[in-house]
């Protein structure tokens, strides 16, 4: 810098002289900056031990500890940081830990003289085990008399109004630590107007949004509105969307229930509404893709399922036409996906399958006064059979009421080798199985018939049978003798049909004209594939018209 020109400390020594004033308040602001400053460091320590203290004498049960507090008395805020939540009768592991509460004015509203305050959570990651929920589930200590609300009001004096959470998480710990856990990751949370103490009876006057990642990859995201103030818990009502949830972290639960599941995603879309008086739930779509559901039984499970099977019964028998309770689903699909029943209990044991399932099912509700639920379902049985199912029925009856038709062509015999093992000690060669039924169930009886057909059945074979006993290869022999007699030469079929009716108690099984069918569609008439007309009058009904099979060579 030149000698000529004015440093800069004479330019401002002679600021200073021309506005003295100035120069004195801008020195009271620093000095004051550096004593709220100064004032907040010493106050840290006391305002952690005292909002520590304050906390756990409103809470029920529970217990925070606090790393550090951080005020900031120039803006009326208060940062609390790495707290640690401990449930007191199960303090291991922690129940929640949150990186921070931050408290602090609404300046906006203070310009238009009103009062508010917002809190933001920043990180607070929620995690859970089986014996912290049961604990909690057992309480019967009330929500509000736990203090939660309490012990958040008694550490800032103004009234909060917006609640924010970032970045949060919730984790479930399962029993089993090769298992998943169940967590929603990445939880964004907004709700304002908490404390509109003004609103109507039944309204929600606080808008609500929510979203984050559930097991991973499904995302959530709830839209709505919640009264906070609602006696004796917060109510909510609002849009809630899941999108392609993954189902494998189920697998542990659907376990305790002889259900085995590999892979699923989950869609979702409708209306929740959740207060102390009712729950309501209406779905306009769920949507099951890409699942494989086994059905496991087994003899050291069977006390199991048959406990699992009254606490179902009772369940429905609770949730049917319950008041307080709505659920409605106006339409659920499942496609690619698998059925099986998995009956590890026979020897051999064996599983049946429905492969490539797809299902619709309409207008399913828990209340009695809506119209029937219906449904349609299309797989390929055991892989080879293609099936086409359809029916309707009333979930909430207190009666059966239920009318199913199904239509199953051409599967595998052979793919049946081992439930035919099980059930009649017989397997086959070769073959191909149909059936066809049609039932209703109605005012406790039961009407129907089924018709399965059984097309170049060969029980009979050297390599297959080369290690049974002797005795068990003559009775194969006959049985193929028998099929032989009872088949249509025209169709090569064997066939008949069964009548089924009565109370449904003890439906009566028309087995003399099963045998009577038997014997004339091997000696006269062919039995064709495709449903019975429905009779007129006393006229006994009439197969449906179909093409009859291509007949194929005798082996």
């Amino acid at each position: 810098m030149g000698s000529g020109a004015p440093s800069r400390w004479q330019a401002a020594l002679r600021l200073g002289r021309g506005h003295p004033r100035k120069v004195i308040l801008a020195a009271l602001v620093l000095l004051a900056a550096l004593a709220l400053g100064f004032a907040d460091l010493l106050l840290a320590g006391p305002i952690r031990t005292w909002a520590e203290r304050k906390i756990n004498g409103n809470l029920n049960g529970y217990t925070v500890r606090i790393a550090r507090a951080r005020p900031r008395i120039w803006k009326l805020a208060l940062a609390l940081d790495d707290l640690v939540l401990t449930q007191n009768s199960h303090p291991e592991p922690p129940v929640a830990d949150f990186g921070a509460l931050e408290f602090s004015l609404q300046w906006t509203q203070l310009m238009q003289f009103k009062v508010a305050a917002d809190l933001t959570l920043k990180r607070p990651a929620l995690h859970l085990n089986l014996a912290q929920i049961q604990e909690e589930a057992s309480n019967h200590v009330s929500l509000k008399e736990q203090g939660w609300q309490r012990a958040v009001e008694a550490i800032y004096p103004f009234k909060l109004d917006r609640v924010q959470i970032q970045d949060g998480s919730m984790l479930y710990l399962a029993a089993d630590p090769a298992s998943k856990p169940l967590q929603l990751t990445r939880v964004a949370m907004v709700a304002q107007n908490i404390r509109n103490k003004a609103a109507a009876q039944g309204s929600y006057p606080s808008p609500v949004t929510l979203e984050g990642f559930l097991f991973d990859t499904g995302q959530v995201r709830f839209q709505g509105a919640a009264d906070f103030l609602r006696e004796p818990f917060t109510a909510a009502l609002g849009d809630i969307r899941l999108e392609r949830v993954p189902l494998d972290r189920l697998t542990p639960f659907a376990r305790d229930y002889n259900v085995k599941t590999t892979g699923g995603l989950l869609t979702a879309r409708g209306t929740v509404e959740y207060t102390p008086k009712t729950q309501k739930a209406h779905l306009t779509e769920v949507l099951f893709e890409d699942l494989r559901v086994d059905y496991v039984t087994s003899k050291a499970t069977k006390a199991q399922e048959e406990a699992h099977a009254k606490q179902a019964l009772k369940l429905a028998r609770q949730v049917r036409n319950a008041p307080q309770l709505l659920i409605q689903v106006d339409e659920l699909k499942m496609s690619h996906s698998q059925l099986g029943f998995v009956n590890e209990a026979a020897a051999p044991p064996y599983r049946l399958f429905m492969a490539d399932a797809s299902l619709k099912l309409t207008n399913l509700s828990n209340q009695a006064n809506q119209a029937r639920s219906e449904f349609q379902a299309q797989g390929s049985f055991m892989g080879s059979g293609k099936t086409v199912i359809s029916g309707a029925f009333r979930p909430t009856a207190k009666q059966a009421d239920y009318a199913v038709h199904l239509q199953l062509d051409d599967a595998r015999l052979t793919d049946l080798n081992r439930f035919l093992l099980a059930n009649t000690g017989v397997d086959v060669a070769d073959g191909l199985f149909s059936v066809y039924t049609e039932i209703t169930v109605k005012d406790g009886r039961v009407e129907g018939y089924l018709k399965p057909l059984f097309r170049n059945l060969r029980i009979s074979d050297k390599r297959k049978d080369k290690d049974k006993s002797f005795g068990k290869r003559v009775e194969m022999h006959l049985l193929q003798m028998l099929a032989g007699l009872f088949k249509n030469r025209s169709s090569r079929q064997v066939a008949t049909v069964t009548r089924i009716s009565g109370a449904t108690s003890d439906p009566k099984l028309s087995q003399w004209e099963a045998i009577r069918k038997l014997i004339g569609n091997g000696l006269a008439q062919a039995i064709l594939p495709g449903f019975l007309d429905k009779p007129q009058g006393d006229k006994p009904a009439k197969p449906v018209p179909h093409a009859e099979p291509k007949a194929e060579p005798e082996r």
